[in-house]
């Protein structure tokens, strides 16, 4: 199995984008971060905030991810344009259905760290919800260490 990425094309971007935002959403409501109600649009305008124009937004890298042609993930990778030492941040990493569960999330994770090498990166930062513990164990299996943690508590 040999994965590759590949840059993203403007009319790929237009079904992940709409798959994204439907996916962010479900996880903040998921997390008790957003009610259900409005969360899709919310997230739909947090999303045009951050990639305006798509995959030509500067900082911003997406992919798909390939294993023999087949497009079997995707990556969005941001790295700072100002900053003064570049670190990149993973928005989203993920596999596609019916193909989870086959050591292919590491391998997009290890093509993730590929890139920065090769664009002179030392730094791989993410964000994971807490109620995803598939992620939390491939995460720290690879690596990641926790450099902050936000809990909340419900008041009833």
């Amino acid at each position: 199995m040999s994965l590759t990425l590949e840059p993203m094309s403007a009319d790929r971007f237009i079904g992940w984008n709409e798959h994204l935002v439907a996916s962010f959403a479900q996880d903040k409501i998921d997390a008790g971060s957003w009610p259900a109600d409005g969360a899709l649009e919310r997230s739909a305008r947090e999303n045009a905030v951050l990639l305006p124009h798509g995959v030509a937004t500067p900082g911003h890298d997406l992919f798909v991810a390939l294993v023999d042609g087949e497009e079997i993930g995707f990556l969005w990778l941001f790295t700072d344009p100002e900053a003064v030492t570049p670190d990149s941040f993973v928005y989203d990493i993920e596999i596609v259905e019916g193909r989870r569960g086959e050591g292919l999330g590491r391998a997009l994770l290890e093509a993730a760290e590929g890139w920065c090498a090769d664009h002179s990166i030392a730094t791989l930062r993410l964000h994971v919800f807490g109620h995803n513990e598939t992620a939390i164990s491939l995460y720290e299996s690879s690596g990641f260490e926790t450099t902050d943690i936000t809990m909340a508590k419900q008041i009833r």
